[in-house]
């Protein structure tokens, strides 16, 4: 396989993590790496042992070298940053949510199409052997029908209104950050519904600290959704089958492991195996997928992160949860 040679926009937590995993394929190379604060830029490449670092996000898009850039900045620049990438001929993959809308998010897509160019949002938890066990747990039909489901992401953060949690102008709020992570759950496995009921609590700085959320489908299926960034809630989610109960053990977005209940008495713990820090498997999806010359994946497809990103967009209507993005869409 030919090495791709990776760079990495933004280089917070999660960059870390990405750059520790990615050393693991000997046939990628972390090549640059960019930040706004250059010395924040050449301290991140001394670590992770990358050749180049930047000062400027537009000099490691126009890096000819680079192939594929990792983009990890804060949401409401990922459809910016996306677009910059594929213009200067750069696969990509860019952090969730993807973007600040599906209007956004629809745009970028059409841009990588239009480029020839592999693009996909990096939602990890589609790709964890957590998940896969999930799904072959309810396409196999071992629970029976599912009747409901039930999700909460919640952790408490400290108040900054500046910071990009609490912060309106940088598409601070729940639902961004974590609710989009229950509400994966549910389009993934039930798909987009047919009504959508949401309440939101606003803070002092008008973002969604919490919402809650209920999804209603057309075979009478509900799902149950919470999210929050003031509380340290359960962060489990909890699939009802006629047959018997899958709970996905906190953190369920992550490295976990599952119950199976039938008539509330437990059917065992189902432990699944996993490599490296969990960032691997989506690394190991777009290097397969530029081996193959693709374009899109076939496990998180354009369309797949699109009817996501339309179904949050319904949830932020319901709810009242509003950015200045959508203004300009």
């Amino acid at each position: 396989m030919i090495k791709q040679r990776w760079g990495i926009i933004g280089l917070g937590k999660i960059a870390n993590k990405f750059a520790t995993a990615l050393k693991d394929f000997s046939e990628a190379q972390l090549l640059a790496v960019a930040s706004r604060d250059s010395s924040r830029s050449e301290m991140f490449a001394y670590k992770h042992r990358a050749d180049r670092y930047y000062g400027a996000y537009e000099d490691l898009a126009k890096d000819p070298e680079v192939d594929v850039v990792y983009i990890a900045t804060p949401h409401i620049t990922h459809a910016e940053l996306s677009k910059l990438c594929l213009e200067n001929g750069k696969h990509v993959l860019c952090e969730k949510p993807f973007a600040m809308n599906e209007c956004e998010a629809r745009d970028v897509y059409e841009l990588a199409k239009e480029k020839s160019l592999f693009i996909m949002e990096a939602l990890w938890t589609r790709f964890l052997p957590t998940y896969k066990k999930v799904r072959e747990l309810v396409d196999t039909n071992s629970m029976g029908k599912i009747r409901s489901i039930s999700s909460d992401f919640g952790f408490k953060s400290k108040f900054d209104p500046s910071s990009r949690l609490f912060d309106p102008k940088l598409g601070g709020g729940s639902i961004l950050d974590v609710g989009i992570y229950p509400i994966f759950y549910a389009v993934t496995l039930l798909g987009e519904p047919k009504n959508i009921k949401a309440i939101a609590g606003f803070g002092v700085t008008n973002v969604d600290e919490s919402c809650a959320m209920i999804f209603e489908y057309d075979n009478g299926v509900l799902a149950q959704l919470f999210c929050s960034i003031i509380s340290n809630n359960t962060q489990e989610t909890s699939i009802h089958g006629d047959e018997s109960r899958l709970l996905i053990n906190h953190p369920s977005h992550g490295l976990t492991t599952l119950n199976i209940s039938q008539d509330w008495k437990p059917k065992g713990l189902v432990k699944v195996k996993y490599s490296g820090n969990g960032f691997n498997y989506q690394i190991e999806e777009v290097m397969s997928c530029l081996g193959q010359g693709l374009t899109e994946s076939k496990l998180w497809s354009a369309e797949d992160s699109l009817a996501l990103h339309r179904t949050i967009d319904r949830v932020r209507k319901a709810a009242g949860i509003t950015y200045p993005q959508d203004s300009l869409t």
